[in-house]
């Protein structure tokens, strides 16, 4: 980065009296541990140069005698208390990484430099060094410090200069640009896999192991609900609660807090309702959970959790999980984003996709609309005919059966059903047979490993053109609401249909091919 700073005469030896003249820091600095819900103590900070900040089950050591000049650690040991007393411990932390990045770059000196430049020439050296950096944090940082600066009127800051730091323009790269790319948003075949699992982890939840059920719920919250793995770590058991409705189906309600809120006013609570479809996973999850602490992984992790392990296993235990159903590896982050968009292109507002991910500005949330399609690629999609859902390989079929070796196989194993009073028989082959089959047959056949399509691509073409009626009925009568179940399995089995009339050659006639 360049540097464009002015001095006045003799500016080291003013500035180093005007750190020197600081109030001298307390014996002990209190700070909130939000994971543990309780008070921290870091003792003798003056002569202490290693402070251990303890934050969602992570434990994080800043060494200041990574800084040299003595003044210049004193200084930045003023910076730290006072961050700790308005910010969450880990925006502190990581705060402290961004000083040591800025000594790297610029040197010790430069903090020194940085109290001694006249407010007006601080425009010009920031717009030279700063408003274009890639690094968030660093730039963060800097407005922080010449905050702290002008709180404790140091060199030519004052209070009344803070209006003048908050308007420094900021040109770094947005984090939205993930999400207007749709990179960080799972295809529809991503989707339609997590959703398969959970289905099929809600109907034998009673059977599965405890690391099965550990990530099938941690994915649940993830996916339905896009928390952030810091939320999800603090969830406590006790804010869950398992509600019986009228007809004996048990659902899952919680309540989880605002993260990365720089206020305790600011980190509110807010409830939540798992699907009523998903709830057995939690609440199987939950009945084990008070008579068991096998999932407590670490030390570090609180019996009172709803979730005892640390914030990195979270991470990384979503991460396994989705790149075990979909083969693509997304952690909560992708999943948080994609919650939000799949809200956005089902009709919400900016209040209410903002209240869904705890921002508190609307604009934050802007960048989904931006990424959302019109109503009319939406039904594009719907249709099966939008070429961004058009290359699905993954549903794509290279084993096909012809007619007779259909005819010859048992009842049980064609292939037959009136989805929505269309009926449908003769498209193939089921591998294990419908009657052991949980899901819906005909149309679920069409993206299941276990279907053996029929060689005719006649039979095929008919299914895809009577369904697309129904399509087109789901989605007049729900005014363009895309995410119904049963809208998304129509759209899921037109593109299974659609792709493997592709891929059936015109010669594949009266053959069985590998």
């Amino acid at each position: 980065m360049t540097s464009q700073m002015s001095f006045g005469f003799d500016w080291d030896t003013s500035v180093r009296e005007h750190i020197r003249k600081l109030p001298k820091l307390p014996s002990h600095i209190r700070y909130v541990d939000e994971y543990d819900e309780d008070w921290r103590t870091i003792e003798s900070p003056y002569q202490s140069d290693v402070w251990q900040l303890n934050f969602d089950t992570t434990r994080v050591n800043i060494n200041f005698s990574k800084f040299e000049d003595l003044d210049v650690r004193y200084l930045l040991k003023h910076f730290m208390f006072w961050l700790l007393g308005r910010n969450a411990t880990g925006y502190a932390a990581r705060c402290f990484g961004a000083l040591l990045t800025i000594k790297q770059s610029q040197s010790e000196t430069w903090f020194l430099k940085a109290i001694d430049m006249p407010i007006e020439e601080w425009k010009l050296h920031w717009d030279g060094s700063w408003c274009d950096s890639p690094a968030e944090i660093n730039v963060h940082t800097i407005k922080l410090l010449l905050n702290f600066f002008c709180e404790l009127s140091i060199g030519h800051f004052c209070t009344d200069k803070q209006d003048f730091i908050r308007f420094l323009p900021v040109r770094y790269a947005k984090g939205s640009r993930g999400v207007q790319s749709g990179e960080v948003i799972l295809t529809l075949t991503e989707e339609t896999a997590i959703v398969c699992y959970l289905d099929e982890m809600a109907r034998k939840s009673n059977n599965l192991d405890d690391a099965e059920l550990l990530k099938a719920s941690l994915l649940c919250i993830s996916y339905q609900h896009g928390l952030r793995p810091v939320q999800i770590c603090r969830l406590n058991l006790a804010e869950f609660t398992i509600f019986e409705g009228v007809d004996g189906i048990k659902t899952a309600h919680f309540q989880a807090h605002r993260a990365k809120k720089r206020t305790p006013e600011a980190r509110f609570g807010f409830k939540r309702r798992v699907k009523r479809e998903w709830s057995p996973i939690l609440v199987e999850y939950l009945t084990r959970r008070q008579h068991s602490k096998v999932w407590k992984h670490s030390e570090r992790a609180k019996d009172t959790k709803f979730f005892p392990v640390e914030r990195s296993k979270i991470t990384t235990l979503i991460g396994d999980t989705t790149e075990a159903i979909t083969g693509v590896r997304r952690t909560a982050i992708p999943l948080r984003h994609t919650a939000a968009q799949r809200l956005v292109d089902s009709g919400a507002n900016a209040e209410e996709v903002a209240e869904f991910l705890g921002h508190s500005h609307t604009k934050t949330s802007l960048c989904y609309f931006e990424a959302s399609p019109t109503q009319a690629e939406k039904l594009n999609q719907a249709l099966a005919v939008s070429p961004i859902y058009s290359a699905i390989s993954e549903v794509a079929k290279t084993k096909t059966i012809d007619k007779q070796k259909l005819l010859r196989m048992p009842a049980d194993q064609q292939v037959g059903g009136v989805p929505h009073g269309i009926p449908i028989s003769g498209i193939g082959a089921c591998g294990i047979g419908q009657s052991m089959c949980a899901k819906h047959p005909a149309l679920s056949c069409y993206t299941c490993p276990k279907f053996l399509p029929v060689s005719e691509r006649s039979v095929h073409s008919t299914v895809f053109d009577n369904l697309r009626q129904v399509v087109r009925f789901f989605f007049d009568a729900s005014q363009g609401d895309n995410q119904s179940p049963a809208f998304v399995q129509l759209k899921t089995t037109l593109e299974a249909i659609k792709q493997i009339i592709v891929d059936i050659p015109s010669e594949e006639v009266g053959s069985e091919h590998e």
